[in-house]
């Protein structure tokens, strides 16, 4: 008898295994979790809504903190990124982890006329939702809320994410270039 339970319980472990478990936030192709947040500069303002936010192409989830020494490095990168794609339907939005309002402040003083979406997790909702376990972490997201990419730590993130953003960017468009005429065109 304890050798048929013995058997049972292993075919119903094995059988356990096999099935699929729900993506989590940090898997490629899983939904991204909806948050709200306040935002950095304006306390006063409704806090930010990842739901409710403007459609566009492509969302970039920056986790930061300022004690973090290659943020010093990524955030600006980052509010150049957002400068150089923003017409093309990139937002960037920077989540400060956890930090005192007047030290991100200080963090972000020399950063005037900011491009990216700065806001605030203030007790790590945001962070746990997504995962986030290291500073920097970069989530790519789709239109369609899927993570498309995921960076944890700043090794690859400005080589790899780029690359990434044209792929799922339609060609920039350009001005219209007045059509060449072949031989065969000329006309009297």
């Amino acid at each position: 008898m304890k050798a048929l339970r013995r058997a049972h319980r292993s075919w119903l472990l094995a059988a356990l295994a096999m099935v699929p478990s729900p993506l989590a936030a940090q898997d490629i192709g899983a939904a991204a979790p909806d948050f709200s947040a306040p935002y950095v500069a304006d306390s006063t303002a409704p806090p930010w809504h990842f739901a409710a936010r403007d459609p566009v192409p492509l969302t970039i989830l920056s986790f930061w903190a300022t004690w973090c020494k290659p943020c010093e490095t990524l955030h600006p990168w980052m509010e150049a990124l957002a400068r150089t794609y923003a017409g093309r339907g990139v937002r960037v939005v920077t989540v400060n982890m956890r930090e005192p309002v007047d030290s991100i402040l200080r963090w972000l003083d020399a950063d005037t006329g900011s491009v990216t979406l700065d806001v605030r997790d203030t007790d790590g909702h945001i962070t746990e939702l997504y995962t986030v376990t290291s500073v920097p972490t970069i989530l790519l997201i789709a239109e369609n809320n899927v993570v498309v990419r995921r960076w944890e730590g700043f090794t690859g993130v400005m080589s790899g994410l780029e690359p990434v953003i044209t792929r799922y960017l339609p060609p920039a468009t350009s001005a219209a270039k007045p059509a060449s005429r072949s031989c065969s065109d000329s006309s009297p």
